[in-house]
C-alpha cells in the first residue's frame, strides 16, 4: 500500500494469466484513451477501464471498435440492450475487424477491496455470443457509483490468457 501511494501517477495492478501482480503506471492520455506502460514495455490502452489495445506480447490486440451503444462508450451500465457488436483487430496472426457479438448483464452488488479500502460496486458480466472464429469469453467489470470500471477480468485476444486489473490510483483529468 505504501509503495503504491508513494507513486504520484495514476496506476493499476495487473495480472496476466498466472503471472504475479504487476504495478503499471499511466504514461500518456490520448483523448479518452489511457496508455499504461509496464517496466518490460508492455503497453495497455484503456477506455474507462476497458482494454482497447494491448502491445508487447507475441499476439497483440491492435484495436477494439466498440459498439456505439456499449456502456463503455455511453457510461450507462444500467441500460441493458440485448446485444452489442464490436469489431476486434489482431496482429500475429492478422485479423482485421472481427465482428464479435456480446451481451452484458448485471450480476450483483459487490464490494471490492483496493489497497485496504472497500468500495461498493455493481458487477456486470459480458459474454461473447457468436463470431466467425468461435471465440468464447466472459469479461467481468466492477463498476463504482460514478460509472467507472475499477476492477475487471478481461479476455482481449483468443490466444492470450485473461487479464485481471485493479485501478489502484485513478486518473484525474487536470482542471
Amino acid at each position: 500500500i505504501e509503495a503504491v501511494n508513494s507513486i504520484p501517477y495514476a496506476s493499476m495492478q495487473v495480472r496476466l494469466g498466472r503471472t504475479q501482480n504487476t504495478l503499471i503506471v499511466l504514461e500518456e492520455v490520448q483523448g479518452d484513451i489511457l496508455k499504461w506502460t509496464s517496466s518490460n514495455l508492455v503497453k495497455i490502452y484503456t477506455r474507462n477501464g476497458f482494454i482497447v489495445r494491448f502491445t508487447g506480447l507475441e499476439n497483440q490486440l491492435d484495436n477494439v471498435e466498440l459498439d456505439k451503444r456499449h456502456p463503455i462508450i455511453t457510461g450507462n451500465f444500467s441500460n441493458q440492450i440485448d446485444e452489442f457488436t464490436s469489431f476486434y483487430t489482431f496482429n500475429n496472426p492478422k485479423l482485421f475487424r472481427l465482428p464479435v457479438n456480446t451481451r452484458l448483464k448485471f450480476v450483483k452488488n459487490d464490494k471490492v477491496n483496493i489497497l485496504g479500502k472497500t468500495i461498493n460496486t455493481k458487477l456486470y458480466e459480458e459474454i461473447s455470443l457468436y463470431n466467425l472464429i468461435s471465440w468464447k469469453f466472459k469479461n467481468s467489470y466492477w463498476v463504482d457509483d460514478n460509472g467507472d470500471i475499477i476492477q475487471s477480468n478481461q479476455t482481449f485476444t483468443p490466444l492470450n490468457p485473461e487479464i485481471k486489473i485493479k485501478i489502484t490510483n485513478k486518473y484525474k483529468k487536470p482542471e
